[in-house]
Parts: C-alpha cells; sequence; structure tokens
C-alpha cells in the first residue's frame, strides 16, 4: 500500500467525518463541558471554516477513504503585518492506527502545495499529547517556538473566591486607551513569546504586534470585554480582555470565553490576579467557561490562575515552518 496524497476537493469534504470523528486529540475533550458528539461537531466546524477561508485548502491521504489529512488556513492580517505570506497548519488529522507513513506524506504535500503557492511561512499549534504530529513537524523542518497551558473555570462550580485584591475594578473607558497601550509596551519589552523567537520575523514587528493587539481590543475588534484595574484617581493598574472563542461556542452549545490579551505595570504586578478573577465572575454569572492561556513556564501567572481556582486542561506547543528562500 502506498502512501500518497492529494488534495481534497470540495465534493469529497464529507470524507474527512470519519476521520475528525476518529481523532482522539480534540482540543476540548478535557474541558467536561461538551459531550463527545458535541467535540466531534466543532472540530468538524474548524476544519470548514479554515477550507471555506479565502485560499484554505486540505491534503489527503490516499488511497481512499483518508487515514490522513492536513488542513491550512491562510493568515491575511499576519501577511499584511509582517509583510510575508502566512499560513497556519490548522490540523493534522490522523487516528491512532493511522501509519506514520501517512501522516508525514500529507505534511510534505501540503507544504509543498504551500511553496507553490508562495507562501513563505507556515505556523501550527498541536496538542502535546499528539506525539505523532509533533514529531512528524519537526521531521518536516518545523521548529518550536512556544508551549501553553490552558486553564478554566466550569460554570458548574461554585463562583471564584475572593482573593486579596488591590485598587479599583471596573470596565474599559474609552480615555483608557492611552495608559491601556503604554502598559502592553512596557509588559511586553524583552518577552519571549512565538514571534520573537522566530529568527525570519522582525523583533522591532514582533514588538509592535502586541501593542496592536491592544489597540484592537481597545477598539473592541479583538475583545467583546475588557476590563482595568485602577487608583481611584484614574491611573490604571493593569487591564485584560476576552471575548467568545469561536466555532466551539455557538456549536459545542456552552459559551467558552477568553482568547484576550491583558498586561499589569511592572510596579503593580499583585493587580492582574483581581482582574482575572473579575473576569471570571462575570463569564460564570452568564453560564460561561472562562478560558486562559498562557506560556507553560510562566509560573506567576499560573499561580494567578490558581489562586482564582481555574484547572489546568490542555497544554499545545507552537511549532513555525519557514518556506521562503
Amino acid at each position: 500500500m502506498t502512501n500518497d496524497s492529494r488534495p481534497l476537493l470540495l465534493r469529497d469534504r464529507a470524507t474527512l467525518d470519519p476521520l475528525i470523528d476518529a481523532y482522539v486529540c480534540k482540543p476540548y475533550r478535557n474541558y467536561r463541558a461538551l459531550p463527545r458528539k458535541r467535540q466531534n461537531d466543532v472540530l468538524r466546524a474548524e476544519v470548514q471554516a479554515a477550507l471555506d477561508a479565502d485560499g484554505g485548502f486540505a491534503v489527503i491521504s490516499a488511497p481512499e477513504p483518508p487515514r490522513a489529512a492536513a488542513i491550512i488556513r491562510p493568515l491575511p492580517w499576519d501577511s499584511a503585518f509582517f509583510g510575508l505570506k502566512m499560513a497556519k497548519l490548522a490540523h493534522v488529522l490522523h487516528a491512532d492506527e493511522t501509519p506514520r507513513a501517512a501522516v508525514a506524506a500529507v505534511i510534505e504535500s501540503a507544504l509543498r502545495q504551500c511553496r507553490e503557492r508562495g507562501i513563505q511561512h507556515v505556523a501550527a499549534r498541536i496538542d502535546a499529547a499528539d506525539a505523532t504530529a509533533i514529531q512528524l513537524l519537526e521531521d518536516a523542518g518545523f521548529r518550536m517556538v512556544d508551549a501553553l497551558a490552558t486553564y478554566i473555570y466550569h460554570p458548574k462550580r461554585e463562583p471564584p473566591p475572593p482573593i486579596k485584591e488591590m485598587g479599583v475594578l471596573r470596565l474599559f473607558r474609552p480615555e483608557d486607551t492611552e495608559q491601556i497601550i503604554a502598559i502592553t509596551r512596557e509588559a511586553y519589552r524583552g518577552f519571549q513569546g512565538r514571534y520573537h523567537l522566530d529568527p525570519h520575523l522582525d523583533k522591532s514587528r514582533a514588538d509592535e504586534l502586541y501593542i496592536e493587539w491592544a489597540r484592537k481590543c481597545c477598539a473592541f475588534e479583538w475583545a467583546e470585554v475588557v476590563i482595568v484595574n485602577e487608583n481611584g484617581k484614574g491611573e490604571l493598574h493593569g487591564w485584560a480582555s476576552y471575548r467568545h472563542i469561536e466555532p466551539v461556542s455557538t456549536v459545542g452549545g456552552t459559551p467558552i470565553q477568553g482568547g484576550g490579551l491583558g498586561a499589569c505595570r511592572r510596579e503593580t504586578p499583585g493587580a492582574y490576579a483581581g482582574i482575572v478573577r473579575a473576569a471570571a465572575v462575570r463569564i460564570h454569572a452568564g453560564g460561561g467557561v472562562t478560558e486562559c492561556q498562557t506560556q507553560l513556564f510562566n509560573f506567576p501567572t499560573i499561580r494567578v490562575y490558581e489562586a482564582i481556582g481555574t484547572q489546568f486542561v490542555r497544554a499545545d506547543y507552537t511549532l513555525h515552518a519557514w518556506l521562503g528562500e
């Protein structure tokens, strides 16, 4: 049996359904908020969204039925920001019994098609439990640039317990924007995130990305709620933001909220715990799951998450591949 691959045609999308159902490392499997069928539906919606994006495509193993698939989604905003044609390897789908050669074939074919389309940079975020995909991505030229830990607060628990807080918590006002940008600029100075650790990305643009992220949160383009902590006289100690995570919130039937940016002044790091708890209390009151993410080695932030009672549910590795000259 050969380990060949071919592009997924529009009429063949349904052939991915058994592979989606069989994939073990579904991102929400440990949240205890979605039954297994809903987890399948969410992954199916994520794959569909990637394929529906302008320039999105998939490669599947041959012969039929597919034993592995690689889903590519273009990243137009990132491409414009960094001045490179960038994409995301959104999913590497395979069953436990899928031969490694079949998974390797779809990854190699997807990267080959990316090169043919002029894509220079490909990112992937893979569940830490999916050792097969991680090893094969490394074999294909990817390098690890980040490791993320995800914590949640479940809506069926009692509200987050009180903690020692400082300052005054309130919702964002437009006049807070310049302070938020200044706090973010200082907080992320010297930050070693996945953009900074990639030698093919401009370091000054990597710095500016977090500033632009903060601006878009203040404009409610990349956030739905922004919470600030101030000294009672208008001077901010810090801030945080969150939004509904999609398509899981709609397809899964339980709102999951997070995915935001936040920062505190270096001299007032204690304010962050109160901000995160305030966000969790608001989300909990609305019957939602609070989702918090940080780097696996960011122990001060992890201690904040633990202090308000969140639970560890997921770990992911981020890998980048350079396809340019």
